[in-house]
């Protein structure tokens, strides 16, 4: 009976059957209903035109990035310190990213923070530097390889983010452990002034391959 129960409160959340209830774990708030876009919105492109295009959608209660049209997708609200639990599933040679504390407009990964998500047995990027494969800090922090499942299979990650304090857990491996304030490279730290944000938006950073995502949900600190 309780399987029943919940497979009926899935679907009328418009989750599919076998997956998480957006509330199962305490205080953690669902940041994709699993039926469309709500609560979402596109990033800006440069000069501050608004952008729009078939860059993302949902199937199977997943959240997709499209090969040709990605882009950025933000959530429409703000947040400063919180932990962001998430699934993904890559394509080959796959590259996209989690924005941390991003403006709508600009690159995130030097307005904002960029947490990588990159095929990393790609054979496009063998030659990469540490700190552009995935879970890393783009272009500041380098993550601990290996923890990635076989492309095509689902994996799990976390980020948190408390004041200046960087954590990301792939897999169940942490493989990011950061402190901002321990980067002391002066160019660095100009390329990336958004290092300094409190607060800002969460998105998504397509970039020219499918890329899924599902049961993304948070909790605010």
């Amino acid at each position: 009976m309780k399987r029943i129960l919940m497979a009926a409160l899935l679907g009328a959340l418009g989750l599919p059957a076998g997956a998480q209830e957006p509330n199962a774990e305490e205080g953690f708030t669902p940041l994709f209903n699993g039926k469309d876009l709500g609560g979402w919105i596109y990033g800006k492109k440069a000069g501050g035109e608004a952008r729009s295009g078939a860059g993302y959608g949902v199937e199977n209660g997943a959240l997709f990035c499209t090969a040709k049209d990605g882009g950025n997708l933000y959530t429409e609200r703000e947040y400063g310190d919180f932990i962001l639990r998430f699934e993904f599933k890559l394509a080959e040679n796959a590259n996209n990213g989690i924005a941390l504390r991003a403006p709508l407009e600009g690159d995130p990964a030097f307005v904002g923070m960029r947490i990588q998500v990159l095929d990393d047995s790609g054979s496009e990027y063998k030659l990469l530097r540490p700190e552009q494969y995935h879970g890393s800090i783009y272009d500041c922090f380098a993550a601990k390889r290996g923890s990635l499942k076989p492309v095509g299979e689902w994996n799990t990650e976390e980020i948190s983010a408390r004041g200046r304090r960087v954590t990301v857990t792939v897999n169940g491996q942490a493989v990011v452990e950061a402190s901002l304030d321990d980067l002391q490279d002066e160019a660095k730290l100009k390329k990336h002034p958004g290092l300094k944000n409190a607060k800002g938006h969460i998105g998504i950073l397509g970039y020219g391959a499918r890329a899924e995502f599902r049961h993304l949900r948070i909790k605010e600190l």
